[in-house]
């Protein structure tokens, strides 16, 4: 194994199991096995290694979300693609992402909070993020050419942050199943909340 990603493993691990406070840089270079400037060279400072580790968190889902998208488009053609589809290429691989990460949000809130800059955590998730957002955004134009624009951007906003908030409020989730009953089949779950977001999507816009 290289050093960076030595490095890279060491800093996962401590953030994820002592907290952000106390993975301090002097634990992820005992843990790596190298010195300080080690770190300085691969990544120059504490918050260009955080930021490695977030890209390397969440860059695979944002290129299987984005690989499943241009299925999507390249399966359509010339017409326009059907919004079922492009919510499924988004909410199936968060999903799995979910399952395989089931401690994901904590991680991710470890990871956020271990930044030095909070503005250069904003930019990095910027940089990992837009490209497949304003993708996203061209896509669901194709598929809902009767949505203005400024309201076709504030619905894929609430459709983003609706998906992140019911992926990872597991708990809530779990009491729902237990006091109603619910099938907990995660196919027909997933293929709900896919009729769900879209019936809001889809909606005509409202009244000027």
């Amino acid at each position: 194994m290289d050093t960076k990603t030595k490095i890279l493993d060491a800093a996962e691990r401590l953030i994820v199991e002592l907290g952000a406070d106390k993975a301090s840089m002097r634990k992820i270079t005992e843990e790596a096995g190298v010195n300080v400037a080690a770190i300085n060279y691969h990544f120059g400072s504490k918050d260009n290694l955080i930021s490695a580790i977030v890209t390397r968190f969440l860059t695979p889902l944002e290129e299987e979300q984005t690989q499943r998208l241009e299925v999507v488009m390249d399966r359509a053609g010339d017409k326009a693609p059907v919004l079922e589809d492009l919510l499924r290429s988004q909410l199936a691989p968060l999903h799995e992402f979910t399952v395989t990460h089931p401690d994901w949000m904590n991680v991710f809130h470890q990871f956020a909070a271990a930044y030095e800059n909070e503005d250069f955590f904003k930019q990095n998730l910027k940089n990992i993020l837009e490209k497949k957002l304003i993708y996203l955004v061209d896509c669901m134009a194709k598929a809902l050419p009767h949505i203005p624009r400024m309201t076709l951007l504030r619905r894929i906003a609430f459709f983003r942050i609706s998906a992140f908030g019911i992926m990872q409020g597991e708990c809530i989730m779990e009491e729902s199943i237990a006091i109603l009953g619910i099938d907990r089949d995660p196919d027909a779950m997933l293929e709900e909340l896919i009729h769900y977001i879209s019936a809001g999507l889809r909606a005509d816009p409202m009244p000027a």
